[in-house]
């Protein structure tokens, strides 16, 4: 693979609210947002040469990384990705590559360039897919964890409302979660029972 032109959807959960890291060139009114896209040159796979471009808009290592199936007739040949990270774990170097970079929430997503609102949209479903399959895989949460966070998490992400208990009670059957006998400190409000995925499930 000498050279690979790719986008990649960047999302970030921030504390409950899922958003989408866009760019456009510096200094250009009018000039319409784009997903995180570019060539690379001289990688060995796909999944290097997501992680090069990455890296040139920040501090990207061991991230979850997923390539969109053959769902969208998009327009070009690039590589499409999607990553998913902590917005508190990784920095952003805003500003670099002549780019200019923001958050913009999930739901305040302008008009982007060529067919990357497309891009973004399927990415968005593959998400929501592979969350419902699969929560434990995206290291947004803890390690011990509370009915709360928990909750948070698949509201930020699947846009859910549901009543805590049921919540709880729904991923219990399901042996989806361990409860602990450790309750989280440090908070307000009375003690909160934590809990951590069932590696077996998963």
């Amino acid at each position: 693979m000498n050279k690979v032109t790719i986008d990649c959807v960047v999302f970030g959960y921030d504390e409950g609210i899922l958003k989408v890291l866009l760019s456009k060139e510096n200094n250009s009114v009018g000039t319409k947002w784009s997903l995180i896209s570019g060539a690379v040159k001289n990688v060995k796979n796909a999944d290097d040469a997501v992680l090069a471009l990455l890296n040139e808009f920040g501090s990207y290592e061991n991230v979850f990384l997923k390539q969109l199936t053959q769902g969208v007739n998009f327009n070009s040949q690039a590589l499409r990705y999607y990553t998913v990270i902590n917005i508190e774990d990784y920095r952003v170097k805003f500003g670099v590559i002549d780019l200019y970079q923001r958050w913009f929430k999930i739901t305040d997503i302008p008009d982007l360039i060529q067919d990357h609102n497309q891009i973004l949209d399927y990415s968005l479903y593959q998400l929501e897919m592979c969350v419902r399959q699969s929560p434990a895989g995206f290291n947004l949460l803890p390690e011990k964890f509370t009915i709360s966070e928990l909750m948070d998490f698949y509201q930020g992400i699947l846009g859910i409302e549901t009543d805590k208990e049921n919540f709880r009670r729904k991923f219990l059957k399901e042996k989806v979660l361990v409860a602990l006998k450790e309750k989280k400190e440090n908070v307000s409000e009375k003690a909160d029972k934590l809990y951590k995925f069932n590696a077996a499930f998963f």
